[in-house]
Protein backbone atom coordinates (compact mmCIF):
# COMPACT_ATOMS: atom_id res chain seq x y z
CA UNK A 1 0.00 0.00 0.00
CA UNK A 2 1.21 3.19 -0.83
CA UNK A 3 1.89 6.08 1.72
CA UNK A 4 -0.93 8.68 -0.10
CA UNK A 5 -3.28 5.71 -0.03
CA UNK A 6 -2.69 5.06 3.83
CA UNK A 7 -3.36 8.67 4.49
CA UNK A 8 -6.46 8.60 2.82
CA UNK A 9 -7.26 5.53 5.09
CA UNK A 10 -6.31 6.43 8.67
CA UNK A 11 -8.04 10.29 7.39
CA UNK A 12 -11.77 8.48 6.69
CA UNK A 13 -11.42 6.11 9.71
CA UNK A 14 -10.67 9.62 12.13
CA UNK A 15 -13.57 10.63 10.35
CA UNK A 16 -16.12 8.40 11.05
CA UNK A 17 -14.47 8.21 14.84
CA UNK A 18 -15.79 11.52 15.55
CA UNK A 19 -19.05 10.95 13.83
CA UNK A 20 -18.42 13.72 11.64
CA UNK A 21 -18.15 13.42 7.25
CA UNK A 22 -14.46 15.02 7.14
CA UNK A 23 -14.09 15.10 3.28
CA UNK A 24 -11.17 12.83 1.77
CA UNK A 25 -8.74 14.74 0.10
CA UNK A 26 -9.05 15.25 -3.61
CA UNK A 27 -6.86 14.89 -6.25
CA UNK A 28 -5.49 18.23 -7.96
CA UNK A 29 -7.40 19.33 -10.91
CA UNK A 30 -6.05 20.42 -14.05
CA UNK A 31 -6.09 24.18 -14.97
CA UNK A 32 -7.95 24.67 -18.03
CA UNK A 33 -5.29 25.86 -20.66
CA UNK A 34 -5.70 29.33 -21.72
CA UNK A 35 -7.50 30.31 -24.73
CA UNK A 36 -4.77 30.91 -27.26
CA UNK A 37 -3.93 34.74 -28.33
CA UNK A 38 -6.12 36.41 -31.49
CA UNK A 39 -4.38 35.98 -35.11
CA UNK A 40 -5.34 39.17 -35.44
CA UNK A 41 -2.76 42.15 -34.63
CA UNK A 42 -2.61 45.88 -36.01
CA UNK A 43 -0.25 44.67 -38.06
CA UNK A 44 -2.13 41.42 -39.90
CA UNK A 45 -5.60 44.20 -39.91
CA UNK A 46 -2.88 46.53 -42.06
CA UNK A 47 -1.61 43.81 -44.14
CA UNK A 48 -1.15 44.99 -47.42
CA UNK A 49 0.80 44.95 -51.15
CA UNK A 50 1.38 47.10 -53.52
CA UNK A 51 0.80 46.95 -57.66
CA UNK A 52 1.14 49.07 -60.72
CA UNK A 53 -0.87 50.36 -62.84
CA UNK A 54 -0.03 51.42 -66.60
CA UNK A 55 -3.62 53.55 -67.63
CA UNK A 56 -3.38 53.53 -71.78
CA UNK A 57 -4.29 57.30 -73.35
CA UNK A 58 -5.20 58.76 -76.13
CA UNK A 59 -1.69 59.53 -76.86
CA UNK A 60 0.66 56.75 -76.37
CA UNK A 61 2.92 58.98 -74.92
CA UNK A 62 0.47 60.82 -72.64
CA UNK A 63 -0.66 58.13 -70.81
CA UNK A 64 -0.47 57.66 -66.94
CA UNK A 65 1.76 55.13 -64.74
CA UNK A 66 -0.13 54.14 -61.06
CA UNK A 67 1.17 53.28 -57.78
CA UNK A 68 -1.36 51.64 -56.00
CA UNK A 69 -1.48 50.66 -52.31
CA UNK A 70 -4.23 47.46 -50.95
CA UNK A 71 -4.69 47.01 -47.76
CA UNK A 72 -6.90 44.25 -45.85
CA UNK A 73 -8.24 44.60 -42.27
CA UNK A 74 -8.81 41.99 -39.94
CA UNK A 75 -12.62 41.35 -41.89
CA UNK A 76 -10.93 40.32 -45.45
CA UNK A 77 -12.01 43.31 -46.63
CA UNK A 78 -9.46 44.97 -48.94
CA UNK A 79 -9.62 48.79 -49.83
CA UNK A 80 -6.84 50.81 -52.86
CA UNK A 81 -5.48 53.73 -52.59
CA UNK A 82 -3.40 55.21 -55.76
CA UNK A 83 -0.42 57.02 -53.74
CA UNK A 84 1.39 57.94 -56.84
CA UNK A 85 0.06 58.78 -60.54
CA UNK A 86 2.82 60.11 -63.12
CA UNK A 87 2.75 60.68 -67.28
CA UNK A 88 4.33 58.16 -68.86
CA UNK A 89 4.52 57.06 -72.44
CA UNK A 90 4.73 53.54 -74.18
CA UNK A 91 6.21 53.62 -77.77
CA UNK A 92 6.97 55.57 -80.34
CA UNK A 93 3.45 56.66 -81.30
CA UNK A 94 1.70 53.31 -82.83
CA UNK A 95 -0.89 51.72 -80.62
CA UNK A 96 -0.39 48.38 -82.60
CA UNK A 97 0.77 46.74 -79.74
CA UNK A 98 2.41 44.00 -82.20
CA UNK A 99 4.20 46.17 -83.86
CA UNK A 100 7.95 45.24 -82.36
CA UNK A 101 10.07 47.99 -81.08
CA UNK A 102 7.06 51.03 -81.63
CA UNK A 103 3.64 49.88 -80.50
CA UNK A 104 2.64 51.03 -77.23
CA UNK A 105 2.23 47.91 -74.41
CA UNK A 106 -0.06 45.04 -75.00
CA UNK A 107 -3.09 44.80 -72.34
CA UNK A 108 -2.22 42.13 -69.54
CA UNK A 109 -0.75 41.30 -66.43
CA UNK A 110 2.91 41.76 -66.22
CA UNK A 111 5.33 40.10 -63.46
CA UNK A 112 7.67 42.85 -62.38
CA UNK A 113 10.82 40.97 -62.41
CA UNK A 114 13.82 42.90 -60.92
CA UNK A 115 14.51 46.60 -59.77
CA UNK A 116 17.79 48.20 -60.60
CA UNK A 117 18.76 51.39 -58.93
CA UNK A 118 21.74 51.37 -61.56
CA UNK A 119 21.06 49.67 -64.40
CA UNK A 120 23.80 49.52 -67.31
CA UNK A 121 22.47 49.32 -71.02
CA UNK A 122 25.02 50.94 -73.00
CA UNK A 123 24.40 53.76 -75.04
CA UNK A 124 21.53 51.31 -77.13
CA UNK A 125 20.02 50.56 -73.59
CA UNK A 126 17.78 51.36 -70.36
CA UNK A 127 19.89 53.31 -67.54
CA UNK A 128 19.70 54.25 -64.06
CA UNK A 129 16.34 53.60 -62.31
CA UNK A 130 14.90 50.94 -63.62
CA UNK A 131 12.44 48.11 -63.68
CA UNK A 132 12.40 45.14 -65.66
CA UNK A 133 9.24 43.88 -66.69
CA UNK A 134 10.27 40.63 -69.06
CA UNK A 135 8.64 39.59 -72.24
CA UNK A 136 4.69 39.57 -72.82
CA UNK A 137 2.45 38.02 -75.67
CA UNK A 138 0.16 40.42 -78.05
CA UNK A 139 -2.80 39.09 -79.38
CA UNK A 140 -1.17 38.32 -82.56
CA UNK A 141 0.69 35.64 -80.63
CA UNK A 142 4.26 37.66 -81.41
CA UNK A 143 6.38 37.96 -78.33
CA UNK A 144 7.54 41.45 -76.85
CA UNK A 145 10.84 41.35 -75.23
CA UNK A 146 12.98 43.17 -72.74
CA UNK A 147 10.69 45.45 -71.65
CA UNK A 148 11.22 47.67 -68.71
CA UNK A 149 9.94 50.70 -66.75
CA UNK A 150 12.72 53.67 -66.99
CA UNK A 151 13.75 56.72 -68.14
CA UNK A 152 16.85 59.11 -70.04
CA UNK A 153 19.40 59.21 -67.67
CA UNK A 154 23.24 57.69 -66.41
CA UNK A 155 23.59 54.31 -64.86
CA UNK A 156 24.27 56.50 -61.75
CA UNK A 157 21.12 58.26 -62.10
CA UNK A 158 22.73 61.49 -63.05
CA UNK A 159 21.80 63.74 -66.01
CA UNK A 160 23.65 63.03 -69.14
CA UNK A 161 24.98 65.04 -71.45
CA UNK A 162 23.46 63.62 -74.80
CA UNK A 163 21.07 61.21 -75.65
CA UNK A 164 20.10 58.25 -74.59
CA UNK A 165 21.25 60.09 -71.12
CA UNK A 166 20.06 62.64 -71.08
CA UNK A 167 15.76 64.02 -70.87
CA UNK A 168 14.55 66.89 -73.18
CA UNK A 169 11.21 66.99 -73.28
CA UNK A 170 8.57 65.55 -73.98
CA UNK A 171 9.85 63.98 -77.00
CA UNK A 172 11.95 61.81 -74.55
CA UNK A 173 8.23 59.71 -73.62
CA UNK A 174 8.59 58.16 -77.33
CA UNK A 175 10.66 54.68 -76.61
CA UNK A 176 10.77 50.80 -77.63
CA UNK A 177 7.64 49.99 -76.54
CA UNK A 178 8.74 50.15 -72.65
CA UNK A 179 7.12 52.46 -70.12
CA UNK A 180 9.21 55.89 -69.79
CA UNK A 181 9.11 58.33 -67.28
CA UNK A 182 10.71 62.00 -67.01
CA UNK A 183 13.59 61.42 -64.62
CA UNK A 184 11.73 63.57 -61.65
CA UNK A 185 8.84 61.08 -61.84
CA UNK A 186 10.78 58.00 -61.84
CA UNK A 187 12.90 58.65 -58.64
CA UNK A 188 9.23 59.85 -56.95
CA UNK A 189 8.77 56.05 -58.36
CA UNK A 190 11.19 55.31 -56.24
CA UNK A 191 10.99 56.82 -53.46
CA UNK A 192 7.20 55.21 -53.06
CA UNK A 193 8.70 51.63 -53.59
CA UNK A 194 10.93 52.73 -50.49
CA UNK A 195 8.03 53.66 -48.84
CA UNK A 196 5.22 50.89 -49.32
CA UNK A 197 6.19 47.09 -50.09
CA UNK A 198 7.48 46.78 -53.25
CA UNK A 199 4.72 46.10 -56.47
CA UNK A 200 5.51 43.09 -58.02
CA UNK A 201 2.44 43.08 -60.43
CA UNK A 202 1.62 45.54 -63.57
CA UNK A 203 -1.26 45.70 -64.74
CA UNK A 204 -1.79 47.37 -68.42
CA UNK A 205 -5.10 48.23 -69.79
Amino acid sequence: MTAPVRRRLVLAAAALALGGAAALPQPAQARPAPAPASATTPQAARAGHSYLRFTKGSDPQNSRLSFVVAQTDGSGHTTSRTVGRWRAGSGNGSKDSCAPFAGWLPDGTYPVKAFYEHHDGGPHGVNGIAWYIGDHRCPSGRMRTDLFIHSEMLPSGAAGRSEPYRWDGDSDYRSNGCIKLKPSDIRALRAMQAAYPAPHTLYVS
